[in-house]
């Protein structure tokens, strides 16, 4: 048994992976998030809260969270986590293991204009990808009309770093996304223009090992959205494990990933849209359908010789629902132990 580490788990990844690992593990599992009122407080064995990535202090606070709690492996779920792991990998003790692609990858699959060039040059299929600034010369009102033409439309707008559908916008003309780049507060360097691909969305799971041996593919159909996935199913799709394989192959990601694809229901072609360098959210149907891709992978990081599963469960659905929490004001500002009395909460 390992002690496990989930950061985030206020989020809906965070409270499925927390279910995941009790469910379908021995491990012991300490939560981390920036919110004292996280729900992931009330489910985990031990909790701390720590400063949010963006603060200074977010590599030392979450390294003495480790060593207060004797943690064995982290699995960071949180983006602007990611960015700084290097910081925090400097931190740990050479033992503990850290559940996540190498750093390389990451930075280059957060950035989603440099995931785009970087799978379009290993020949992969990707929309049109712009950055805003390509298609604007002075402002939001000064168009370069032979890099973006009325023909090229709908498109969709987002942050060029970002997650959970924030911030993405589709856009019907060329007047509507000059009117919504002058809205926004992004500067254009700092937001992508992409070809608008109609589809069935996949998000399916690439299980990696840390010295890049493929252990699994999972392609999950993505059948409502909410921010994350509400609905979904898992799917023996061909076209979407090959193109995966192909993402595996290009990336070497030493770790996990999370590949979200539209496959055009008229041509077959799967297109890539993003990576998640982490665990996605559906994490918890991939452990469902067989392929326990949470245990495998923390198990690998901590030096264990790990198997690729036979397969998974197809047409398997995960379907989430509202569930109450109650609590009172003082055990919502304080997170409640798992067991009454339990000294290694704060």
């Amino acid at each position: 048994m390992a002690t496990v580490l989930v950061t985030g788990v206020g989020s809906t990844g965070g409270t499925g992976t927390i279910g995941a690992l009790q469910d379908h593990s021995d491990h012991e599992v300490v939560g981390v998030d920036m919110d004292p009122t996280a729900t992931g407080f009330h489910l985990v064995d031990r909790g701390r809260v720590v400063p949010p990535a963006s603060d200074d202090s977010w590599p030392v606070e979450m390294a003495a969270v480790v060593d207060e709690f004797d943690a064995d492996a982290v699995v960071p779920l949180v983006d602007e986590e990611l960015a700084r792991l290097s910081e925090l990998d400097e931190r740990l003790p050479d033992e503990v293991g850290l559940v996540a692609p190498r750093q390389s990858v990451v930075d280059d699959t957060l950035d989603k204009y440099r995931m785009a060039r970087r799978l379009a040059d290993a020949g992969l299929s990707v929309p049109t990808t712009r950055l805003a600034s390509e298609v604007v010369e002075g402002g939001s009102e000064d168009f370069d009309s032979d890099d973006l033409a009325p023909d090229d439309f709908p498109v969709v707008v987002k942050p060029r770093r970002g997650r959970g559908s924030r911030g993405v916008a589709k856009l019907d003309s060329l007047a509507a996304l000059e009117a919504h780049l002058a809205e926004t507060d992004r500067v254009a360097e700092d937001l992508v223009v992409q070809e608008y691909v109609s589809g069935t969305e996949y998000t399916t799971s690439v299980v990696a090992t840390r010295d890049d041996r493929l252990l699994s593919i999972v392609p999950k159909e993505a059948i409502a959205k909410e921010g994350c996935t509400v609905r979904g199913a898992t799917r023996l799709e061909p076209s979407v494990i090959a193109s995966c394989k192909r993402i595996f192959s290009a990336l070497s990601p030493g770790g996990p990933i999370n590949v979200q694809q539209l496959r055009d229901d008229e041509t077959g072609e799967v297109y890539t849209i993003e990576i998640n360098p982490r665990f996605s959210s559906t994490a918890c149907l991939t452990v469902e359908a067989g392929v326990n891709e949470l245990d495998l992978l923390v198990r690998d990081a901590l030096g264990e010789r790990v198997e690729a599963p036979e397969g998974f469960e197809a047409d398997l659905h995960l379907v989430r629902y509202t569930d109450e929490l109650y609590a009172s004001e003082s055990e919502l500002r304080t997170p409640a132990p798992k067991q009454p009395n339990n000294p290694d909460w704060a």
